[in-house]
Formats: C-alpha cells, sequence, structure tokens
C-alpha cells in the first residue's frame, strides 16, 4: 500500500487534488489498511481512479451529489443531444432514438467521458425504450409493465456494461425492482389492470409497492455502505437510488395508512390525514439526516406544505392566505434544517447504536 501514499502524495503536490481530499483519501486508505486486504484495498483505489459519473478522471469531492458539468462545454453538448434526439423522435419514433443513443454515447461517454451527455444519454435510452414497448404492446394491464421493464433491464445492461455511467446502473436496479413489482402484480391480480387494483386493493398495493421500494433503499444503503466517506462511484450509484426510493416510500406508506385515501390531497383532505402525512414525513426527514441523504426531505415538501394548510384551516386559524403561510413556513423549516444539518446529523447519529454510526456517512466537523 506504500505505492497508494506516494501516488497521494504526489497528487497533492501536483495540485491534482486539494487539501481536503488528499485528507479524505488518507482517511479511506487507513480504513481500508486496517478492515480489508491489500488486494481489496488496492482494487478501491483503482475505482478511486476512474471517472465519477464519466467526467473527467479527477477524483470527486464529498458532496451528496454527483458532478455534472465540467464547463459550458458539457451544457452545449447536452443541448446539441436534446434537440438532435428530440427531433429524430418526433421525425421517425421512439425506436429510432435507441441506435443513435448508442452512437452518441460511443463519441461522448466512451471517449470524451462527459458527465452532463452521459446522464442525459441515459435517460433518453430509458425514455426511448419505454415509449418503444409501450406502442408495440399498447395498453394490456400488468403485461404492459412487465415488458416495458423487462426491456428496460435488457437495454440497461448492455448501456451500463459498456459505458460505466453510474445513473445507467442506478436506472438498472430501479428497472429490476419494477419489474418485480409488476410481476407481483400479475401473480395476485391475474389480468386486472394496476389501476382496478389500487381501486380495490389500495392497501395491498401499498404493501407490495412498500415492500419492494424497501429492498431497493436496502441496496441503495449497501452502496453507501461500501463508500461512507463518497469518494468513489458508488456514491454516485446511491445517489440516484436514493433520489428514486424516497418518493416511491413516502406514497407507498401513505397507501398503507389511509388506504383509499393514499393520495390524501386530492379530494378535500381533513385534518386527521394531514397529522398522518406530517408524521410520515417527519419520518422520512429523521431517516435522510441520519443517513444524511437530503432526497429524504426534499420528496415530502409538498405534501408537508398541503398538510400544513389544511391543519390551518380545519383548526380555523384566521389567516388571508393560508396558501401562502404555508409556503412561508415550508420554506422556513428547509432552511432551518439545510443551516442545521450537520448538527442534526451529530444529534441523532451519535445516539444510535455503534452498529449504525459505523455504516453511515461519518459527521462533518
Amino acid at each position: 500500500m506504500n505505492d497508494v501514499v506516494s501516488f497521494l502524495k504526489i497528487a497533492r503536490e501536483r495540485s491534482a487534488i486539494d487539501e481536503a481530499t488528499h485528507g479524505r483519501l488518507q482517511a479511506l486508505h487507513q480504513e481500508l489498511a486496517g478492515t480489508a486486504s491489500t488486494d481489496a484495498a488496492g482494487r478501491v483505489f483503482i475505482e478511486l481512479a476512474e471517472p465519477s459519473n464519466a467526467d473527467d478522471g479527477t477524483l470527486p469531492d464529498a458532496s451528496e451529489a454527483p458532478r455534472f458539468i465540467r464547463g459550458f462545454h458539457d451544457i452545449l453538448i447536452t443541448i446539441g443531444i436534446i434537440i438532435a434526439l428530440g427531433g429524430l423522435w418526433a421525425l421517425a419514433s421512439a425506436i429510432a432514438v435507441i441506435p443513435a443513443v448508442v452512437l452518441l454515447a460511443e463519441w461522448f461517454v466512451r471517449r470524451q467521458r462527459l458527465a452532463l451527455p452521459a446522464f442525459t444519454l441515459t435517460v433518453m435510452l430509458v425514455l426511448s425504450v419505454g415509449v418503444a414497448m409501450e406502442g408495440a404492446i399498447g395498453n394490456a394491464g400488468n403485461l404492459t409493465g412487465i415488458a416495458i421493464f423487462l426491456a428496460e433491464v435488457a437495454a440497461l445492461s448492455l448501456f451500463y456494461w459498456r459505458y460505466r455511467v453510474p445513473v445507467a446502473l442506478a436506472a438498472l436496479i430501479w428497472a429490476g425492482f419494477s419489474l418485480a413489482f409488476f410481476l407481483i402484480l400479475a401473480a395476485v391480480g391475474g389480468g386486472a389492470t394496476p389501476n382496478s387494483l389500487f381501486s380495490n386493493h389500495p392497501r395491498l398495493i401499498g404493501v407490495i409497492g412498500l415492500v419492494v421500494t424497501l429492498a431497493m433503499f436496502a441496496v441503495a444503503l449497501r452502496f453507501d455502505a461500501a463508500d461512507r466517506l463518497r469518494v468513489t462511484r458508488r456514491s454516485d450509484v446511491a445517489f440516484w437510488l436514493h433520489l428514486v426510493a424516497a418518493p416511491l416510500l413516502l406514497y407507498s406508506a401513505f397507501a398503507v395508512l389511509l388506504g383509499p385515501d393514499g393520495f390524501w390531497w386530492a379530494d378535500k383532505p381533513d385534518a386527521s390525514e394531514a397529522m398522518a402525512a406530517i408524521g410520515i414525513v417527519t419520518l422520512m426527514v429523521l431517516v435522510g439526516i441520519i443517513i444524511d441523504r437530503r432526497a429524504f426531505v426534499t420528496s415530502g415538501l409538498i405534501s408537508l406544505g398541503v398538510a400544513l394548510a389544511v391543519i390551518m384551516r380545519e383548526t380555523g386559524i384566521d389567516i388571508s392566505s393560508i396558501t401562502a403561510f404555508a409556503f412561508l413556513a415550508v420554506g422556513v423549516i428547509v432552511l432551518l434544517l439545510g443551516s442545521g444539518w450537520q448538527q442534526l446529523r451529530a444529534l441523532f447519529v451519535g445516539a444510535m447504536p455503534d452498529a449504525i454510526g459505523a455504516r453511515v456517512p461519518p459527521v462533518q466537523p
């Protein structure tokens, strides 16, 4: 492992990494040296040398979100990709976009290693494959969902194998769990459509969705635990998984708790439903603070705002603009959470058992 120490020293001296990144990498090196074999630690550092989210090859910082942009060049290329593929979609079809995505990925992802175009091409691949399969099969209930996500799994498997884009791996995992969800629905409901199943058995659908989403959340936590300092591409994969899992967990919990009123704000919500929503959102915020993922805060902001407005209305508070006051309250809550995030993490993580504290990101001073 001495070669790793020398590499980090040279990288810092030549300004390839800053002082903060150098310290985090040294801490990771010491952690691996004390808990893993030399070969395993070496493999992790090889992965560190790979570009995070197909970027320019420099090591990522420890922020929660993966880096997207090296400069305006990335934005310009991305605009061109969106316009060109959008025009091709309009002139031809979604199927025609799929080979175009592959051709563009060969140049901009595999050769130039551009992060924002890599993300955009992954999204375009997911959309084009989904729309193409839906157009080919039509509205066939659960069969449509199974076919779409089976095709997504196949396409994203090949895309990730070729280009190693973290968001493609996250999308592949999401598509796999979505496929499992529709397979379970098909087994439970036979030929019934998802909408009819939800109308007749909302809590059952909520439980199925909650179990599947919790499994995806567990996978995201495994990626997080493998990179507590968030310096490898594993953290990027976990970021995207949490971004998808957070709202799915929220609305699955609503369906389980409130049944047919799962979309509780849609039709004259009452105070009890609003209080239940606040409780679920609060629990999500606590989870986000402990695992240091802000997606669990943002996913519940709309529900929190509606819940506050409903409670003020039901309690007869005389406010001329309840909606505006609810927006103000949510904004203040977000600002307080954002400014005191690390202090809150220190409070809650410090109260957790050591087995949990050792698996979540360390609290930053």
